[in-house]
């Protein structure tokens, strides 16, 4: 992680701009399986990669371009740093409001089978941005029955639930927050927390749509071209 905090200083004086949010990645068991990874980690998104729905994308912009299915949440107000962390995701709940679909664009910059934890992390966990549907404001404790898929080109890629997510998108947002509590980091009022593929990743080419679509929430697209 102390690499990964270069490389994020690295994009910002590169004038990729600042941190707008965070994405917990290999939250599902399908996901740790395919990469044989056993635990979640985090990356930064920078603010001028969040993208709203339907844009379109250049393939040529990208090593190679996945996208993923996702439960966001918009922090609501700063969460404090704890030194003792919290305890439970009814601990966070205060701190959030609003949810949304989000695509969350990753590149694996053709890295494949042979990703580790330590690359993961340090590379920024593949984040290069997200795509996200407009806000609606749910009960945040039944996130982990809303059911939703990946579409590709017109054509179901995945399916999955919220419960996919560590059993709950809560616990990864809690797992972010006391993750990034221990590197001194914290959440602001309007970062974006992505929870975490509620299916496996596509990779689409020139010329695919990607669509997300969840229960009661918003359902959001790409276009590549």
């Amino acid at each position: 992680y102390l690499i990964q905090d270069e490389f994020i200083k690295m994009r910002e004086k590169e004038g990729y701009g600042s941190i707008g949010g965070w994405k917990i990645a290999l939250t599902n068991p399908e996901m740790q399986e395919l990469v044989k990874v056993n635990r979640p980690v985090e990356g930064a998104i920078l603010k001028p990669l969040i993208y709203k729905n339907n844009i379109s994308l250049k393939l040529k912009d990208y090593c190679h371009i996945g996208a993923e299915a996702e439960i966001a949440l918009k922090i609501n107000k700063d969460i404090p740093i704890k030194k003792d962390g919290f305890k439970s995701k009814e601990a966070i709940l205060p701190y959030l409001k609003e949810v949304m679909v989000a695509l969350e664009i990753v590149d694996d910059r053709n890295y494949g089978a042979n990703i580790s934890f330590n690359k993961l992390v340090a590379q920024n966990s593949m984040n290069y941005g997200c795509v996200l549907g407009d806000p609606v404001e749910i009960d945040l404790m039944s996130l982990d029955s809303l059911e939703g898929n990946l579409v590709l080109s017109g054509k179901e890629f995945g399916r999955g639930i919220g419960k996919n997510v560590l059993q709950h998108p809560l616990n990864s947002v809690l797992y972010l927050v006391n993750n990034l509590i221990k590197r001194g980091r914290k959440l602001y009022a309007g970062d974006i927390v992505l929870t975490g593929s509620i299916s496996t990743t596509c990779w689409p080419t020139y010329g695919d749509k990607v669509e997300a679509h969840i229960d009661k929430l918003n359902s959001v697209s790409f276009n590549i071209f």
